[in-house]
């Protein structure tokens, strides 16, 4: 095995969009937050309502075999944006995420969709959930905002992160902490803490404005909503109208606000020129009992390195070149979708450095006849099993890093674990959950130093034990661990020429940096009315 078959030094373009195009398409990818794998009615929950985004599966083409990069917000959403692992650029440290106190972000010389895609002549856009960075040296410089990564247009944004702390129901909270809960347009602050009853409406709005100003020229817009991470909170068109309660009517009203920007979009006459991806940053908050959302089948979720963590829904819909109602079990990272991107708009990805994404645009694009490996379905093609290994890499290695050690890998049909972490007890909902509802905010295992290193890796074939309970004889496997050794051993020389520092270290905050729109008070709206 050759260090190309861990991670892809990428130094051209695999597919050439230009060559059949006269034309750039848009690209609007739809980010949602903690949602797991077992959310959507698509994906078959047997409760949650079937709306809009089920529907661009049923007009597109879903994923059953996509992982995140990372458990967590930041690490994922920076792999995602760069088509790199956290560890090249030091998202490691004592934190999994960035707190609004850091004062570090992701750095400059890393490269993002955006800023390629703002180098081909693309509009780039953003709303929602960033968290990527805030201040460097003061309560409002904003030096790791979007609109230092390459997006032209900021809308409202929430620079970090809904949090417990921001619930305005008086559920678990008094009363907001205004510290930790504010909303941005473009680098201001706007609400401190926010008004999260109107929120989606407000990113809607900003949304459908960029497209239609846009329109036409070739664009890229992110739409990273706060939705499904806590606290809830609804449009009161939404709230209590969901058989499945509170978390349904989040994904409901989520799902309203993905089928008003199709709608717009196919207003403009660009359903075929827009590639539209839907995809979830990482697993389900579980340990947030009825507000915490499905793995699915898979074990475990947010926070550890199970399936249900790792393992998350992808949407892709493009009329006219992605074929309807097809599903594939392609084995992908959400770190494909930065080259994926680049490829199919004819770009060229950064040559000075090691990118862990590989291009999977080609199985997009594939509409020949259908092996005996893919399928298409119906609206009840969630009981469908189906498979396109469309230049499947059998060798590929998919590394997860908690904090700078490998703590997990995806092999061929193998997931090998070399640390331990804990899942909820059998009690942990009967003695956490008073009637479904959380009674703390709480995580099994929140900073990497809680894993623990195994005696022995831990091996499952998760083609026949996809929910991880049958460890494998690791005796009958010792030429598979033997390739799994060579290749992890030669990802690590790649990581050598790189200036690795642990960004999310605990002494990279300081409570100088905490955004705050009127010094000391940090209370504010200067929203116009919605």
């Amino acid at each position: 095995m050759t260090v190309a078959s861990v991670v892809i030094l990428v130094v051209g373009v695999f597919l050439t969009c230009e060559a059949r195009l006269d034309w750039k398409p848009n690209i609007v990818i739809f980010l949602a937050d903690d949602l797991g794998y077992g959310d959507l009615s698509v994906y078959g929950h047997p409760s949650q309502e079937f709306g809009p985004i089920d529907k661009l599966a049923q007009e597109g083409m879903r994923f059953t075999n996509c992982y995140a990069a990372h458990s967590f917000c930041t690490p994922s959403r920076a792999a995602l944006m760069t088509g790199r692992l956290p560890i090249r650029y030091g998202f490691q440290g004592g934190y999994n995420v960035l707190l609004p106190q850091h004062f570090v972000g992701l750095p400059y010389n890393e490269v993002t969709i955006a800023e390629v895609l703002k180098d081909l002549g693309y509009a780039t856009g953003i709303v929602g959930k960033w968290h990527l960075g805030i201040n460097s040296y003061s309560t409002s410089d904003g030096s790791f905002l979007p609109h230092r990564h390459g997006f032209t247009d900021v809308g409202t944004i929430l620079p970090a992160s809904l949090m417990w702390d921001c619930d305005e129901s008086g559920k678990y909270r008094h009363q907001p902490n205004a510290k930790r809960c504010f909303l941005y347009r473009n680098s201001t602050i706007i609400q401190q803490p926010i008004q999260l009853g109107k929120l989606t409406s407000r990113l809607l709005d900003d949304a459908k404005a960029f497209i239609y100003n846009h329109s036409r020229e070739p664009f890229f817009f992110l739409y990273s909503f706060p939705q499904v991470h806590r606290p809830m909170f609804n449009d009161h068109r939404f709230y209590n109208v969901s058989k499945r309660g509170t978390y349904g009517d989040q994904i409901n009203e989520m799902g309203w606000a993905v089928g008003q920007v199709m709608d717009t979009i196919a207003t403009l006459g660009l359903d075929r020129k827009t590639l539209v991806l839907f995809v979830s940053d990482h697993g389900p908050h579980v340990e947030a009992c009825s507000e915490g959302g499905s793995p699915g089948i898979f074990k475990g979720g947010k926070g550890n390195f199970f399936e249900g963590g790792l393992r998350v829904p992808v949407i892709a819909r493009w009329p006219g070149v992605i074929e309807p109602g097809r599903v594939s079990i392609h084995l992908l990272s959400l770190m494909d979708i930065f080259p994926t991107i680049v490829d199919l708009v004819g770009g060229r990805l950064p040559n000075d450095r090691m990118l862990d994404g590989q291009s999977f645009a080609d199985l997009l694009v594939r509409n020949e006849a259908r092996t005996l490996n893919e399928q298409s379905f119906d609206n009840s093609f969630m009981l469908n099993s189906a498979r396109a290994n469309v230049h499947h890499n059998p060798s590929r290695m998919l590394l997860f890093y908690c904090s700078d050690t490998i703590t997990a890998v995806r092999y061929k049909e193998y997931k090998i674990h070399f640390q331990t972490f804990k899942l909820p007890p059998e009690n942990f909902f009967e003695t956490n959950c008073t009637e479904g509802f959380p009674n703390k905010d709480s995580y099994m295992a929140e900073f990497c130093h809680q894993f623990k290193p195994l005696d022995m890796p831990v091996i499952y074939n998760v083609e026949h034990d996809p929910e991880e309970n049958y460890p494998l004889d690791a005796k009958k496997y010792r030429e598979l661990m033997r390739e799994v050794d060579h290749a992890i051993a030669e990802h690590k020389m790649t990581l050598d020429a790189e200036n690795i520092m642990p960004l999310l270290a605990m002494n990279n905050t300081h409570n100088s940096v905490l955004p705050c729109c009127n010094p000391p008070y940090c209370i504010c709206n200067y929203s116009p009315p919605h």
